[in-house]
C-alpha cells in the first residue's frame, strides 16, 4: 500500500475517558501541525472506542512511549478496548493529568494533554487535530521515542 512508503514512523498511545470508560490506543500517523497555538494531527480508525471517548469528551492525551514499552504498543493496537481493560492488560499506569480528563501514562517517556479541536471524516479514518495545552517532557538526554517499522517486522516474519 501507498502508506508502506512513509516509514519508518513514530508510535505513540492515545488516551481519552468518559465517564463510564477509559482507553488507550495506538497510533502511528500522527504529525505536528502548528506552533503558535501548538497543534497536532492524527487519525483513527472510524469504529475506534479512543475515538468515540475523545469526541465526547473534547480531550485526550497522546502519550510517548519508549522502547520499554514496545509490547504494550502492539497490545494497545492490535485489540479493543471494548472488550478488555487495555491499561491493565498493557501493565500501564494511568496517572491524574493536570488539565484533561485522560489518563497521562506513567512509563511513557514523555505525556502531551490536548483539547480537541477537530475530527473529519477520511474514509475509513478519522482526521483529528488537538491544542497542546500541557506536556509533560523528561530530560532531553533521556527522551527515547519508540520508532515503528513495518518493514522490519515484516523481514523479521519472513526469515
Amino acid at each position: 500500500m501507498f502508506h508502506d512508503l512513509f516509514y519508518p514512523r513514530q508510535a505513540v498511545l492515545v488516551c481519552a475517558s468518559s465517564s463510564e470508560k477509559t482507553n488507550v490506543t495506538a497510533v502511528e500517523w500522527i504529525m505536528p501541525v502548528g506552533e503558535k497555538p501548538p497543534i497536532l494531527a492524527f487519525s483513527l480508525h472510524n469504529a475506534s472506542l479512543t475515538l468515540d471517548l475523545l469526541c465526547t469528551s473534547m480531550e485526550f492525551v497522546v502519550a510517548v512511549p519508549g522502547e520499554k514499552l514496545k509490547d504494550a504498543v502492539l497490545l494497545c493496537g492490535s485489540t479493543s478496548g471494548k472488550f478488555i481493560d487495555k491499561f491493565a492488560e498493557a501493565s500501564l499506569t494511568q496517572v491524574k493529568a493536570k488539565k484533561v480528563s485522560a489518563p497521562l501514562i506513567l512509563e511513557a517517556a514523555a505525556n502531551i494533554e490536548c483539547k480537541l479541536l477537530t475530527y473529519t471524516n477520511a474514509g475509513d479514518h478519522t482526521l483529528v487535530t488537538g491544542e497542546v495545552v500541557e506536556v509533560h517532557m523528561p530530560k532531553e538526554e533521556d527522551y527515547r521515542p519508540l520508532i515503528f517499522s513495518r518493514r522490519a517486522q515484516q523481514r523479521k516474519q519472513n526469515e
